[in-house]
């Protein structure tokens, strides 16, 4: 049951991802790349079982929606809770990441904005902040050709 939830939430994400594209052929005018990274908040896809909890789910979809029908939402994921992590010249590998559950990456968007400005207005429209999260707003660096 957890992983036909993680599932379907990708499969919305992708779904959000596949709108965007579509309506950002609209013209947006000239627009940036930024990555909203969402730090915190207690309810994950996996532990999304109450009442509340599948309310909260379906709010972050309404969202994603909504940005996805404008143009902004270029793409996202959910992440998994955990993972290994790779470090230093000999490339040790450990368990992790183990930090505390407010800083914790629990997932990430990439929007189109005009500017970070706008990108932070975005972003405060997340539902994250309703169990009072974060979220790390930074512009995608374009490589000169």
């Amino acid at each position: 049951m957890k992983n036909l939830k993680a599932f379907l939430f990708t499969v919305a994400i992708m779904t959000m991802t596949t709108i965007g594209s579509f309506a950002q052929s609209k013209d947006y005018g000239k627009t940036e790349k930024f990555m909203l990274v969402f730090r915190g908040g207690n309810t994950h896809p996996q532990n999304a079982f109450s009442k509340e909890a599948k309310e909260y789910i379906q709010y972050w979809m309404t969202w994603m929606q909504d940005l996805g029908e404008k143009g902004i939402l270029v793409g996202g994921e959910n992440l998994e809770r955990t993972g290994k992590q790779v470090s230093g010249k000999s490339k040790v590998v450990t368990d992790g990441p183990f930090i505390q559950d407010k800083e914790m990456i629990n997932g990430y968007l990439i929007i189109n904005a005009k500017d970070i400005n706008e990108a932070i207005e975005i972003a405060k429209g997340c539902p994250i902040f309703k169990e009072n999260g974060k979220v790390e707003v930074r512009q995608v660096h374009k490589l000169d050709n």
